[in-house]
């Protein structure tokens, strides 16, 4: 005490210093807090802008299911239009609509024909007269040049729209579902001679198909492909009705290799093509690929952190990351193995997206490794799924400089045999990263 009173002025100036070197430290702050706010207002265009085309792409998609479910009611199969469909940029929204109504022009064209050939069969009239009878229960449609009293929302009339779509494949799906139940009376029935009056096993050949089909199909396999439709998860990618091979758990637990070929014999290459223009290999390793991230991944959750990403790949969209950072697809040829994103983080999520291009249809092994937790869907089909669970010996050989795992291309832990396409074909990958290092690799064989 007696120290401070001798010398007051030091004891000022400590206390004018600090509170200098205060008021610097908050003014670097509020500068840098500053600059983040100018860098985000900078970047808040691309991010709304990113919002709009994701929007589109979710129309988009609606629409597609449109065209599939028309496709079903036709023919009861989903035919060409449940093929994959590529789209470098979503359409507008009200070029969606406009498609979108002619959809459902048709589908309830589908609809009514059927209905009127049940009520034909019920009144046991032509299917004309019923057609006419149904016409005078209809309300009237209000004609096609009027003009709406106020502007359509796009999204939600198409929304509307396939809501309504999805109505009709139900209940197209139930009435078919009865006339299967139907068939077992008949069945019956046929055994004590009926079996020609009901179109049972004694119709004559060359007759026309009796209940039990649908235009060549039988009733189950199109009851089959419209349950799957229905039970389809748009929202989301990673559903188990999506998986189409292999163990339909959680972890897959037993860490598989590529069979060993002699040093000599072995080729390696990468690439994405698949024929001609491809590289010369016995495994191929995809290395080139779209990728974006990181994304904010929950503590211990490897599968329920869903970004924009899965619900639509759109090439040219940008997002807030982790951190609020902006994100951007990537372009990322990588010449080092195993694949390893740009931009690396801890308790994060990346994706990535690719096209395999084959010459012919045909059947591949794909082999599949991660640290940590990996999903990989193959033309919008969840073909494998894996998690850090049960993968410490497998992240000890990836850590080991020794094994040759690493120069063989064969960092795997599981393998599917999946079926390609002929031309392009659609690989998109999530993964979440908790601690440590990341990477994700994908090696093809015959």
């Amino acid at each position: 005490m007696m120290q401070v009173q001798r010398y007051p002025f030091l004891l000022l100036s400590l206390v004018a210093h600090a509170a200098l070197l205060g008021v610097l430290y908050m003014g670097a702050v509020r500068v840098q807090q500053d600059q983040q706010r100018i860098q985000r207002s900078r970047e808040q265009p691309s991010v709304d802008a990113g919002k709009r085309l994701m929007e589109r792409a979710r129309l988009e998609t609606r629409v597609r299911d449109m065209e599939r479910i028309k496709s079903q009611l036709e023919s009861g199969a989903a035919g060409k239009d449940d093929e994959v469909q590529f789209s470098a940029q979503p359409r507008t929204p009200e070029e969606l609509l406009k498609q979108a109504m002619a959809l459902s022009r048709k589908i309830d064209e589908i609809e009514r024909d059927a209905r009127a050939e049940r009520l034909a069969k019920l009144l046991r009239i032509p299917k004309q007269k019923a057609l006419e009878k149904l016409a005078q229960t209809r309300k009237p449609e209000a004609p096609a040049g009027a003009e709406p009293r106020k502007p359509v929302d796009a999204a939600a009339k198409i929304e509307q729209l396939e809501a309504k779509a999805r109505e009709t494949l139900a209940r197209r799906g139930q009435q078919l579902e009865q006339q299967r139940d139907g068939m077992r009376v008949a069945a019956i029935e046929s055994r004590s001679g009926s079996a020609a009056r009901q179109g049972g096993p004694g119709r004559p050949p060359g007759s026309a198909p009796g209940p039990g089909s649908l235009g060549g199909l039988s009733i189950s396999s199109v009851l089959g492909t419209i349950d799957a439709f229905i039970k389809s998860d748009r929202a989301g990618r990673g559903i188990e009705a999506n998986i189409v091979a292999g163990n339909h758990d959680d972890v897959d637990r037993t860490i598989v290799r590529i069979p060993e070929i002699p040093a000599g014999a072995r080729v390696k290459g990468a690439g994405r093509i698949i024929g001609p223009g491809g590289p010369y290999a016995d495994r191929v390793y995809v290395n080139r690929w779209y990728l974006i991230g990181p994304f904010e991944r929950k503590h211990g959750d490897a599968w329920h952190s869903p970004y924009p990403p899965e619900q639509a790949v759109v090439l040219d969209a940008a997002y807030r990351g982790k951190d609020g950072r902006l994100l951007k697809w990537e372009y990322v040829d990588s010449s080092n193995y195993p694949l390893v994103p740009p931009q690396t983080a801890e308790e994060a999520v990346y994706y990535g997206y690719t096209e395999l291009m084959v010459d012919k249809e045909q059947d591949l092994t794909i082999w599949v490794g991660a640290n940590d937790d990996a999903q990989l869907w193959l033309n919008d089909r969840l073909v494998w799924r894996g998690r850090h669970v049960a993968k410490a010996s497998f992240y000890r050989e990836v850590n080991d400089m020794g094994t040759p795992h690493g120069g063989d291309y064969n960092f795997s832990e599981g393998k599917r045999v999946v079926h390609l396409r002929q031309g392009r074909n659609k690989l998109f990958f999530k993964l979440s990263n908790g601690l440590g290092s990341l990477f994700f690799s994908l090696v093809l064989t015959k």
